[in-house]
């Protein structure tokens, strides 16, 4: 497990060079491979040899993102908010040990009204959480069953959990008892009235409930087989994660950030997501949550997430109501 990586500090130089020094080549699909984070990562990843597919919303995303990691990728159309692109593209993976979720849509915090999926789910939710659940449900027989030490990585962030510094700011996340998804059409998965803030940080919380359930659910298929979660931490840039935002904010808070000294680039972010995909020193570690902690400090640590996201009858609950979700809209 992870309980022996708790407090273990990774510095920027060790995260950049793990990619390279993984020893077998990984077959990788990077989810929202198309900017930030993803692309960084998939570069990073592409460039030290492994196969990597960058799954992204549209066809000229997805050739894009291939082409700036020099043609060494393969694009793919997964498009999170509409399960049959989801299914379509799973069928199209004939092999994966390594999947990276990591697609995340953050909306603006001035829509007044929950904005929908083609199944009708809440859109923040919808893509963050269910979206990849239902990816990875394709996928995870394929995954356990992949040579050597397969993984599953999710992109999360520190927002999940009300004591941290971004979690603590506006709405904080709660998934309350999860009466919201016993229906389709919910607009929260509380149950609560929309908040647009709020349910990113929620989707961030179910992110690492799930990852907790996937990595027991992997290890009863393949004991070699892990599930962790990451952040990249603070990444401003006003036409990446904050393009939804208003553009004057996006600026100034990307300036206040960057010089209070909290802020990462994403192309630290991107060695982050390498580290975690192909890094050997994570070969026995799962259910683990890294992230930049203290912000700023380019740096991953291993550390406990929020209370309710150990929560193991939560985790559980959230899977079962989530996939059923997802079943019913699939059929």
């Amino acid at each position: 497990g992870a309980a022996g990586e708790l407090g273990r500090v990774v510095p920027a130089a060790d995260l950049l060079a793990a990619a390279a020094a993984a020893p077998a080549k990984r077959k990788v699909v990077v989810t929202g491979a198309n900017s930030g984070v993803g692309l960084e990562g998939a570069k990073l990843l592409a460039a030290a040899g492994h196969d990597v597919v960058c799954a992204c919303r549209t066809a000229a995303k997805a050739e894009a993102a291939a082409a700036a990691c020099g043609g060494k990728a393969v694009p793919a159309v997964c498009d999170l908010a509409d399960l049959k692109s989801v299914r379509a593209f799973a069928a199209s993976v004939k092999d994966v040990d390594t999947l990276v979720l990591n697609a995340g849509l953050a909306l603006s915090t001035k829509d007044t009204a929950a904005q929908r999926t083609k199944q009708g789910f809440e859109l923040t939710i919808g893509t963050n959480h269910l979206g990849h659940m239902a990816l990875y449900e394709l996928l995870e027989k394929r995954l356990a069953a992949a040579k050597g030490q397969p993984r599953l990585v999710v992109t999360a962030s520190p927002v999940h959990d009300p004591k941290s510094g971004g979690g603590d700011v506006g709405s904080k996340a709660t998934l309350g008892d999860l009466e919201g998804l016993a229906q389709v059409d919910f607009d929260m998965v509380d149950g609560g009235a929309y908040d647009p803030d709020k349910a990113y940080k929620d989707s961030k919380l179910c992110n690492i409930l799930f990852t907790a359930e996937a990595s027991r659910r992997l290890a009863k298929l393949n004991p070699k087989a892990t599930a962790n979660a990451f952040s990249p931490g603070l990444i401003p840039a006003p036409d990446g994660f904050f393009k939804y935002q208003n553009k004057f904010f996006a600026k100034t808070f990307n300036t206040i950030a960057t010089a209070a000294g909290v802020a990462e680039t994403a192309a630290f972010g991107g060695s982050c997501l390498a580290f975690m995909a192909a890094s050997p020193s994570l070969d026995a570690v799962t259910d683990g949550w890294y992230d930049t902690d203290p912000p700023g400090k380019h740096q991953l640590r291993a550390h406990d997430p929020s209370d309710e996201a150990r929560d193991v009858a939560k985790q559980k609950k959230l899977w079962d109501l989530s996939a059923a979700l997802i079943a019913k809209a699939s059929a």
